[in-house]
């Protein structure tokens, strides 16, 4: 008997064990059977090093989850200007889930319960503590009925951010863009010296949300030459919405000793985090808006800068501009044809 006790506590530590993530994990969860016990095992994990950038998430999590399984991101993560524990969540399965998880904390011997958001298939569910988390537990899954389904997608699915700021459209994003690029412009212009804190000042002045990474990434040369070789610090990244459309980040890079801005970069994504789900005339029509975006941005920068240098559409689609002025101020304009994704980077070399 005593053998068999033995035995049962043996296995049981080694499934409890299985379920809990050490901070700075990527893995993978995998369902044996969706039924209502959902047993669940951990399959795979591998350490994750990085600062999780909510705002491009599609560089960490780079593959989608089987129908059975949800891939998952346990790791340090930028939030505003703070950096604490972060769990991100994509769901493979079909099913709606709510799951119970337990924290561990420094300095205490004991997990402890936490409140979590619902999970529903491919959608990314997000949740950030203001404090340092060692280890989590998944206690368990259970699927959510059906009939709870579409209330539940609708306040989940939809970014707060056009909830509260439903101003911040497509049109608001052009017209900033184009007082933007004004301003950017005159700067590397008028000034040898373009210092970044006069445009930090300018991005606290419209509430802009901090989106850094919290360390360096450089500019491939074929994007910026930088043939004077100069040293640059972290990049400073602003998040930038036009709901429902379109999730983008401006970048600033600038020399680490002088803090002056060297290029300034634009990068313009689909806003996952709005209601596609919801509205699928949205969803359709999201490479039209990418499309006319482009277009607008190309006539913005042509009506400052002056025809361009370099005009091209590869076979697969891309197109990439390139402009340079007399006073020596470039533009680069650039798509992924079959991906919607833009990116502009503006200079003086």
């Amino acid at each position: 008997m005593k053998k068999i006790v033995t035995s049962i506590l043996l296995i049981t530590s080694i499934l409890t064990f299985a379920q809990k993530i050490e901070l700075g994990t990527i893995f993978t969860i995998e369902f044996d059977s969706l039924n209502k016990n959902m047993n669940f095992k951990i399959q795979k994990t591998n350490s994750f090093d990085e600062i999780i950038d909510i705002s491009n998430m599609d560089s960490i999590i780079k593959s989608s989850p089987k129908e059975n399984e949800i891939i998952g991101v346990f790791a340090n993560g930028k939030f505003g200007k703070n950096t604490n524990s972060m769990l991100v969540l994509i769901s493979g399965l079909t099913e709606n889930l709510d799951y119970d998880i337990r924290i561990k904390t420094p300095h205490k011997r004991r997990f402890q319960k936490t409140s979590t958001s619902t999970l529903f298939k491919g959608v990314k569910s997000i949740e950030y503590w203001s404090y340092q988390i060692e280890e989590i537990d998944f206690k368990s899954f259970k699927s959510i009925p059906k009939e709870n389904f579409q209330t539940l997608l609708i306040e989940t699915k939809i970014d707060s951010t056009c909830i509260k700021n439903a101003d911040k459209n497509i049109e608001f994003g052009k017209q900033e863009f184009k007082i933007y690029l004004e301003l950017a412009i005159s700067e590397f212009d008028r000034n040898k010296n373009f210092e970044l804190g006069k445009m930090t000042k300018y991005e606290n002045s419209i509430n802009s949300e901090d989106v850094s990474l919290g360390h360096f990434w450089s500019l491939g040369e074929g994007i910026y030459p930088n043939t004077k070789g100069f040293k640059f610090g972290d990049p400073i990244s602003y998040r930038r919405i036009e709901c429902p459309y379109f999730e983008g980040k401006l970048n600033y890079f600038y020399t680490k000793e002088n803090h002056n801005i060297k290029v300034i970069s634009f990068n313009w994504e689909t806003f996952n985090e709005s209601n596609f789900g919801i509205n699928p005339e949205i969803k359709n029509d999201v490479k039209n808006k990418f499309d006319e975006k482009f277009e607008y941005l190309s006539e913005t920068i042509n009506s400052l800068l002056g025809n361009p240098i370099g005009n091209i559409t590869e076979e697969s689609g891309q197109r990439k501009i390139r402009w340079k002025n007399e006073k020596g101020i470039n533009a680069y304009l650039f798509d992924f044809g079959n991906h919607n994704e833009i990116r502009l980077y503006v200079y003086k070399e």
